[in-house]
């Protein structure tokens, strides 16, 4: 016969639980906010609409609006966010230091729109500086209907506008 005592489920020692306590009510927590993200994120009708957002998040890049921009961007996000939200800090920062050196933006211009299907669409800008300049690419996906943003880059190699 089994004692009761060889039933019980074995105890966490009490200066343990409240530490066990945290970590399990932290993950709960990001599964939520993974779930509650995922459920927020909104799509973009067609490609017109795309374009539009596009537009808007280049103008506010235009006036040192970096953060704004990103902001403006995140609710259609097809990506992770927390990893979208760490590569905007970080972009945030590397414009401040192109203005410190560049001089702030003049403008912005559409440099070409590109399309593989009705699958991804891709935007691409340059942002003139005084003394230099950026290309801004724009990358869209297409899960099903409703399109989402899968990338921001940018980069300084103007030779490859020479096609």
């Amino acid at each position: 016969m089994i004692s009761s005592s060889a039933l019980r489920a074995p105890t966490i020692p009490e200066q343990e639980e409240p530490a066990l306590t945290r970590t399990i009510q932290f993950v709960c927590l990001l599964i939520c906010l993974s779930i509650g993200w995922a459920a927020q994120a909104k799509t973009l009708a067609d490609r017109q609409k795309v374009d539009q957002l596009s537009e808007q998040f280049m103008a506010q890049l235009a006036q040192g609006e970096t953060e704004n921009a990103y902001t403006l961007l995140s609710a259609y996000l097809g990506v992770d966010f927390e990893q979208f939200n760490q590569r905007a800090r970080k972009v945030a920062q590397d414009m401040k230091m192109v203005q410190q050196s560049t001089g702030k933006a003049l403008s912005y211009d559409l440099l070409k729109t590109q399309s593989v299907k009705d699958h991804f669409y891709k935007v691409s800008y340059l942002l003139k500086f005084p003394s230099a300049a950026l290309i801004w690419e724009l990358n869209y996906y297409q899960p099903e209907s409703g399109w989402v943003l899968v990338d921001v880059s940018y980069n300084a190699d103007i030779n490859a506008l020479f096609e």
